[in-house]
């Protein structure tokens, strides 16, 4: 019996691969190999890009709400200062500390008066009020007349301020039923730190929209929301309407405190809502979790992308936000490039395999001997074209792609050396940078800071001219403040300037607050030809920013075309803001020394002023010892002598020939204000007064004009202190009574024992007499 062989069975791959040509096959091979990684990573790139196109965007938003909230914090802290400042004026304490008799009228009161109108001009749009309050809460001047005599001592921020040590600033609150404001309040304390009243400035609550909106700008699509420890809105970009209306309905206890604080008006707490839950359960969790999605405003349907920041001077809270549709909007065209991208690549490797498989066929083996000739460094090697089908088409190709590598590695040499250029270019700058840094950090007078700067930055950089602009304080125009360069004297001394965005390039950064490049000024259409550097071949403007104003501009010319890059903008713009920050020290360090200056006269005159009352108060207010005995004497000195006593130093008065004795003449001084003269004599003509002997009696003079002062200090304490116990007393004694007879019999009996001489009448009448 015979057996047949049987043939191997076919499997279903084997029997398609014997269908398919080996061509068909390696394109298929390599469309596999190659499309199958690359879809996975252009997933997984679409899924990271979005994510950091996601993050980013948060970060963005974050950024923004961080920013408005440092902008709102700026605001606050300034104004406290300011109004802190302010409530440690002489003439606020002098007219509060008055009795309240002697007020009207007074000198004190015209002062303070003047005062309040001063201080109320800082801000005509914005300020409704500047007001001196007593410690009861009654307005005694208000730059608003209907204010004067209100009691006050029931609005909030009365309350606060009264035991705070510092000046508050109250939420938004109602003055009316259509009137929102703001308060700030300071104490004015007496001479010898007693609380004596309040400095009040009432603000529009519309200043924080104000400031609000200048941070953030006129984008129409962002919204800025500002809401106090309530959750009712204070400022609101979008809805202006919705301001001190609470994110969902308070509950009652809550209710009641809004009302009572005036931040809500006496009506059903439903009409002064609006009914955002999930945006007010997400407040909730901001402190964890400051980014979230949720409905915000009655004007852009669906949810918006929220962030949160926190003000550091107030329990106040920023919400910033945008469309979520916008938001994302750039997440989803990246998505979209990524997939065009995807496909795009797909059809290249399909193209690109097709032709690798059809070059596969024969000519790999002389393909691969030119590859490795090449891999050992021959790059003339070439391979041979003998057909002029696909073959010859891929060996063609093969060649012209060596060629190209061939050309590569011999340009390659010439940018490394390019880049090694811009390198040590930007090392020097950055070197200049840090330099220019260190020298300006400890200057503080504004003309050595600029003249200084200017001047390192051209001998380092080696530029053909280097200026600081500085806007006016009209904004009209930008003034050349400090120059380095062949034409910077004349220029300096022409007062040379630019108009505040119409000329030049220092007008177009100064307006625009960007950095502006001309790499050949005879083509650029901004570029203002300067008859002063004639040589100028190329310009670079960047702005000098203080926080979000633009202060001026530091423009640099070179001689030379395309001298600057767009590198440049960055890494000069850090040396622009190092400089824009030692400029904004140098004018606060002279503002601080303006307010210390302000503040020693303040205190000379009150200390003259004191003392002028004291002496007059006196019959005699000079005395002598005669070797026996003190005896007072009427005050002589002529005036050319306490002309010469103001500088503070003794004075040797010697004529000889025994007409007038020796004498010396020691100033008492008190916070650099003479309050009178210690003079001695000596019997022997020809004595001459010793160093030591001056110092000794100086000594004792500066040792007398302290006590002097603490002795009138203790006077006047004790003055008032006799005056506050006689009122106690008769109040006492007056409202002990329980009659009205008797209440008037003692009032009479108790004021003319206090005051001799003086006829006391009480007259009670009806409303017809």
């Amino acid at each position: 019996m015979s057996q047949t062989r049987s043939e191997p069975r076919l499997t279903i791959i084997d029997r398609i691969n014997n269908a398919i040509s080996l061509q068909t096959r390696l394109v298929l091979s390599l469309l596999f190999i190659a499309l199958v990684p690359l879809i996975a990573v252009s997933t997984r790139n679409i899924n990271q890009t979005q994510q950091a196109l996601t993050n980013g965007a948060e970060i963005s938003l974050r950024a923004s709400a961080l920013q408005t909230a440092n902008s709102l914090d700026t605001f606050i802290e300034e104004t406290l200062i300011s109004l802190q400042i302010e409530a440690q004026f002489s003439d606020f304490s002098a007219y509060l500390t008055l009795p309240s008799s002697e007020r009207p009228g007074s000198v004190e009161q015209s002062k303070a008066r003047d005062l309040l109108k001063q201080l109320s001009g800082k801000d005509t749009v914005n300020i409704i009020s500047y007001a001196l309050v007593d410690a009861d809460g009654r307005v005694l001047l208000d730059t608003v007349k209907e204010n004067i005599q209100k009691n006050e001592s029931g609005e909030s921020y009365f309350s606060q301020v009264r035991f705070s040590e510092k000046p508050i600033v109250t939420d938004v609150t109602y003055s009316d039923k259509t009137t929102t404001v703001i308060h700030f309040a300071g104490k004015v304390l007496s001479a010898d730190g007693e609380y004596a009243g309040v400095l009040r400035v009432k603000y529009k609550s519309a200043i924080l929209q104000s400031v609000i909106t200048e941070s953030v700008g006129t984008s129409s699509n962002t919204s800025v929301v500002l809401l106090d420890q309530l959750n009712i809105r204070m400022a609101d970009t979008q809805n202006p309407g919705l301001i001190l209306k609470s994110i969902v309905p308070l509950d009652f206890p809550s209710y009641l405190l809004a009302v009572d604080t005036k931040r809500f008006l006496d009506i059903p707490r439903e009409e002064q809502t609006t009914n955002y839950i999930d945006f007010d359960v997400a407040l909730e969790t901001a402190v964890e979790k400051p980014f979230f999605r949720a409905e915000i405003s009655p004007n852009t349907p669906g949810d918006d992308s929220i962030a949160i920041a926190f003000l550091k001077t107030q329990p106040w809270i920023i919400a910033y936000s945008r469309p979520t549709s916008i938001f994302l909007a750039d997440v989803q065209r990246q998505i979209n490039t990524n997939i065009l991208f995807v496909i795009g690549t797909s059809i290249i490797v399909a193209i690109i395999a097709t032709l690798i498989a059809r070059a596969l066929t024969n000519p790999i083996i002389a393909l691969a001997k030119v590859s490795n000739l090449i891999s050992q460094g021959d790059f003339n090697a070439r391979a041979q074209v003998k057909t002029t089908d696909e073959i010859g088409s891929l060996a063609s190709a093969f060649n012209s792609m060596t060629d190209q590598l061939q050309s590569t590695l011999q340009g390659l040499e010439q940018r490394i050396q390019e880049r090694t250029a811009d390198l040590q270019k930007n090392t020097v700058q950055l070197e200049t940078i840090a330099d220019v840094a260190r020298e300006i950090a400890i200057i503080r007078n504004m003309d050595t800071l600029l003249n200084v700067s200017v001047n390192l930055i051209q001998e380092r950089l080696k530029y053909y001219h280097v200026g600081i602009f500085l806007v006016d304080e009209r904004n009209e125009y930008a003034v050349l403040q400090a120059a380095s360069s062949i034409a910077a004297e004349k220029m300096l001394e022409n007062k040379y300037k630019l108009k505040v965005g119409q000329t030049g390039q220092v007008g177009n950064v100064t307006k625009t607050g960007q950095a502006y490049i001309a790499l050949d000024v005879g083509k650029d259409a901004i570029h203002f030809e300067n008859p002063y550097l004639p040589e100028t071949r190329s310009e670079i403007t960047l702005p000098l920013r203080s926080h979000s104003l633009i202060i001026g501009a530091l423009d640099i010319q070179a001689n030379i075309p395309n001298a600057f890059g767009e590198r440049d903008i960055q890494t000069l713009q850090i040396l622009a803001d190092q400089l824009s920050a030692a400029i904004e020290n140098a004018q606060l360090a002279q503002q601080v020394e303006g307010t210390l200056g302000e503040l020693t006269r303040s205190n000379r005159l009150q200390t003259q002023s004191a003392w002028q009352s004291a002496i007059g108060q006196r019959e005699y207010p000079a005395y002598e010892y005669n070797g026996l005995q003190v005896v007072s004497i009427p005050n002589d000195l002529p005036p050319e002598l306490l002309k010469l006593l103001e500088s503070g130093k003794p004075i040797v008065i010697d004529q000889g020939e025994g007409k007038v004795k020796n004498s010396l003449l020691i100033p008492l001084m008190l916070l650099n204000q003479v309050i009178g003269v210690i003079g001695l004599e000596q019997e022997d003509p020809n004595h001459t007064w010793t160093n030591e002997e001056i110092a000794v009696a100086q000594a004792a003079a500066n040792r007398a004009a302290l006590t002097l002062e603490n002795a009138r200090l203790l006077e006047e304490s004790q003055r008032r202190a006799a005056r506050e116990q006689a009122i106690g007393q008769i109040s006492a004694k007056i409202g002990a009574g329980t009659e009205i007879e008797m209440i008037l019999k003692t009032a009479i009996r108790e004021l003319g024992a206090q005051i001799g001489g003086t006829q006391i009448t009480v007259e009670i009448g009806n409303e017809n007499e």
